[in-house]
Formats: C-alpha cells, sequence, structure tokens
C-alpha cells in the first residue's frame, strides 16, 4: 500500500520547490522536510535526517547526487518508501523510484511547474502510476522513462539552461568590464528566448559566426585579448556554431 504521508530530504532550491508543490496536492499529506540543519524555518516542521523515522511515510530526496546512495539506503530503514530526484543517479537498489523534473528551481522566485516535463522510472507499476499522478494534478508533464533516456534529458537541460546562464554571465562581464549596465542585456535574452517559440531552434540562430562574417569575428576576438580564457571560449563556440546549424 502507498503511503498518502510525504517528507521531502533536502531543503535546497529542488528540495523547498517539491515542498511548495505537495503543500497543494490534494490527497497527499506533506510532513515537513528533512535536514541535517533542522534549524532551518521552513512553512512546516523540520527534522533530523539522522534521527527521524515514520514507518508508514514515503520521503523523496532532493539532495546532492553524491550522498543519494548512501541516504537512501539509510532512509529506507526509516520510512516505508524512497523516491530520489536526480536526472544522472540510477535507480538505486534502496529507492523504489526516480521522479525529475526539467526544471531550474530557485528560492528567490516562486516555483514554477505547469507543462514542466517530469521523467519517471520504477520498477513496480504501482509507484510509478502514483507518480504520474501526482505530477499531472501540478499540471506538470510527467512521462515514464528509461535511465538512458532521463540522463540524456538532464545532459540537455545542463547545456541548454546552465550553458546558457554561463554565457549571460560571460556577456555581462563583457560590459561590467567596460562600465556598463549588465541590464541592459535583459531585454534581448527575453526576446531570443520568445522567438524559440515561434520559429524554432534552428531558424532562430544570427549573429556573425552563423553568418560567416570573419572581419567581425576576428575583431571581437581582438577585444577579448586580455582574457585570454574568455577569448578561447569565443573562439571555440564560434566554430561550433556552423557545425551544430549546417543544413
Amino acid at each position: 500500500m502507498l503511503p498518502h504521508k510525504w517528507y521531502i530530504a533536502g531543503t535546497g532550491n529542488m528540495g523547498t520547490a517539491l515542498g511548495e508543490a505537495l503543500q497543494r496536492t490534494p490527497g497527499l499529506l506533506f510532513a515537513g522536510w528533512l535536514t541535517t540543519n533542522p534549524r532551518k524555518q521552513l512553512s512546516h516542521p523540520v527534522y533530523s535526517i539522522t534521527e527521524y523515522a515514520d514507518k508508514e511515510a514515503g520521503v523523496f530526496l532532493c539532495i546532492p547526487d553524491r550522498f543519494i546512495a548512501s541516504a537512501a539506503e539509510s532512509l529506507k530503514q526509516q520510512f516505508s518508501m524512497v523516491v530520489h530526484c536526480s536526472g544522472m543517479q540510477p535507480l538505486h537498489p534502496h529507492c523504489d523510484a526516480v521522479c525529475w523534473p526539467m526544471q531550474s528551481f530557485s528560492t528567490r522566485v516562486p516555483s514554477e511547474w505547469t507543462n514542466v516535463p517530469v521523467f519517471i522510472e520504477s520498477r513496480q507499476v504501482e509507484v510509478q502510476d502514483f507518480l504520474l499522478s501526482l505530477f499531472a494534478n501540478l499540471g506538470s508533464d510527467p512521462q515514464v522513462c528509461s535511465q538512458e533516456q532521463r540522463q540524456n534529458a538532464h545532459l540537455a537541460a545542463v547545456i541548454a539552461n546552465n550553458f546558457s546562464n554561463a554565457m549571460f554571465m560571460f556577456a555581462s562581464t563583457v560590459l561590467e568590464n567596460k562600465g556598463m549596465n549588465p541590464e541592459l542585456l535583459l531585454p534581448i535574452i527575453k526576446q531570443t528566448v520568445q522567438k524559440l517559440q515561434s520559429t524554432g531552434i534552428k531558424d532562430a540562430q544570427t549573429g556573425p559566426a552563423i553568418r560567416h562574417d570573419a572581419d567581425t569575428l576576428l575583431m571581437q576576438m581582438e577585444m577579448l585579448k586580455n582574457n585570454p580564457k574568455m577569448q578561447h571560449l569565443y573562439h571555440e563556440i564560434s566554430d561550433a556554431i556552423p557545425v551544430l546549424f549546417k543544413k
């Protein structure tokens, strides 16, 4: 029998966002967080992850990947069901399932679950169906997947989200070094993302690299000469763009 009471291990971005979501999920009782820092103030009780137990409840593991295997083994003795939320970690022997949302969360921004793909993997059909229903009720796009599919989705998400944000930081640094406001980038960043919904990724690409404007590329490389690492990064990405968008 599946537990109706659930805890979350971890009070970081993912754990906090999932906790907020579970609190508005009908038919499910969210009982609080488990953490190594039980003094942290949240909307529900916070318990010690090493000392607290509830044999009739389940727990979602929202902790760094390197701790999942050992934490799952320990928590499986304290709770009836363990589900981890990593995009890359396998379905460990002491885990009943994996549910990984392809979304980036921040405690400074309200969590968004609507239309978010959630990749679900379980050895038990009953658990799989429970997770599909849970995230469907949140308005997400839950789907059963293999480990390979989930890991490839995570790799793609890292490239699309984390790498692009690093590029925003690169661009921000270029402006800051000349005493210019990085917020000047916000309109073009917003427009770039919005454009993808109408043109698609392939047709959205613009710039000197896709146009093979060699003079412009050389001039901008020269502008970065005082920062060899950034200059190298600019060169590598500019070389990659024609390959990625080769027709």
